[in-house]
């Protein structure tokens, strides 16, 4: 039988259903061919001991803390390593020389703490240990560069220049190592056991963030070139410590989302609006 055409009442003509269905389904095939191919790849499970990096971590800090001492004694001329026949030019190039090998040990000394805490966090129940457990990195900068900034700011045996050179540059090493050093995303014991119990199937992440996701289908990875999939332990161990909260909303059915480790708020793309429950 023929399809009829209804002509809406401005006169204009409503394309029949298989034909609305047809351009639908071409303009699906052009938005498919523009996303960009996207590689899912096999993660490899973390290695290391937490305990062992935990070690080194404190070794590292040490190390930082002697560098801190040397400075310090440099600024009082006590230790200088020779470079020139200047003693000033000596006592500030020795100074700069210790400052950024404290920096370089403290910073990588609170990412092996950091990846210690992913492989085994503490348990949140006391909210201020957690707090500076997970912080230890930013309390041992703080270790290693203030005393050195204080006697900086006290000296009155560097001229005035050379006074003012150094402290900027340590208290920019302090700020860098501040920085780098802190966990902006912490995860607690429970919140890891939680998850690894309630979560069985494998999980996505892209090559940059802190969250992981349910699905290749969430929007906030669906452009991503590549993806790494794996165990939501995995995951966590790799520095995804929260779940996505949009695939927290839509595809975590059945889980208890107050004792995973979801933040506050539910992302939505920006071109969905999500239906009112029944």
């Amino acid at each position: 039988m023929a399809q009829k055409i209804v002509r809406a009442s401005d006169g204009q003509e409503i394309k029949p259903a298989a034909e609305e269905a047809k351009t639908a389904k071409k303009a699906q095939t052009a938005e498919a061919a523009k996303k960009p191919a996207q590689t899912v790849v096999q993660a490899e499970p973390v290695k290391g001991n937490s305990l062992v990096y935990r070690i080194i971590a404190f070794v590292l800090w040490a190390l930082a803390i002697l560098c801190e001492v040397f400075a310090i004694m440099a600024l009082t001329k006590n230790f200088v390593i020779r470079f020139t026949r200047n003693g000033n030019t000596n006592a500030v190039i020795s100074l700069i020389l210790f400052i950024v090998l404290d920096l370089i040990l403290a910073i990588v000394a609170a990412q092996l703490w950091k990846k210690a805490n992913r492989i085994k966090p503490m348990s949140g129940k006391n909210k201020f240990l957690f707090y500076l457990w997970s912080e230890m990195g930013v309390i041992m900068a703080c270790i290693c560069f203030i005393p050195l900034i204080v006697a900086l700011l006290k000296d009155k045996k560097l001229d005035k220049k050379s006074k003012i050179i150094v402290s900027i540059i340590a208290i920019v090493a302090l700020l860098i190592t501040g920085v780098a050093s802190a966990d902006f995303h912490p995860i607690t014991a429970e919140q890891k056991e939680e998850a690894e119990q309630s979560i069985t199937d494998d999980v996505y992440w892209s090559t940059f963030g802190h969250k992981y996701h349910l699905s290749t289908e969430c929007y906030h990875i669906r452009d991503s070139a590549t993806l790494y999939t794996g165990t939501v332990t995995e995951a966590i161990e790799s520095g995804r410590t929260a779940i996505c909260s949009y695939c927290a909303s839509h595809y975590a059915e059945g889980l208890d989302l107050d004792a995973l480790n979801v933040e506050e708020g539910v992302d939505t793309a920006p071109d969905e609006v999500l239906e009112p429950a029944a």
